[in-house]
């Protein structure tokens, strides 16, 4: 598992905000993007079985700015961006292991959409 973090304020010390993205329940690679506040998007692949955290270092207090999060949910050539809410927890590292399990989030298909359409599942679902 990889971190996807920023690098602002990044100290063993230091707690993280984090939110925790699985790709198992699919059977191809997915494509997202994230920013933090106003920041610039970050474009991330994620293959099948694969994990990613999408983190803040907290810099003084456990305070971050707003995650947007968008995926790609048409499964074909074309593009489908749609917004999900992904609130994060606190966590002590990057690692999508320290992340609690209210942050971790599941990409899937929605039902009867014949694996053409993504959605994204809190929890085990």
């Amino acid at each position: 598992m990889s971190a996807q973090c920023t690098a602002e304020g990044l100290a063993a010390d230091k707690a993280f905000g984090c939110a925790c993205l699985h790709n198992s329940k699919t059977t191809a690679t997915i494509n997202y993007r994230f920013r933090w506040g106003d920041r610039e998007w970050k474009s991330v692949s994620l293959g099948q079985g694969k994990s990613e955290t999408m983190c803040w270092a907290y810099k003084d207090a456990p305070k971050s700015p707003e995650l947007t999060f968008q995926l790609d949910t048409d499964m074909s050539s074309g593009k489908d961006w749609k917004t999900f809410s992904v609130p994060r927890g606190q966590s002590s590292d990057v690692n999508c292991s320290s992340v609690p399990a209210m942050a971790h989030y599941h990409v899937g298909y929605v039902k009867d959409s014949n694996k053409k359409k993504l959605m994204i599942y809190n929890g085990k679902e």
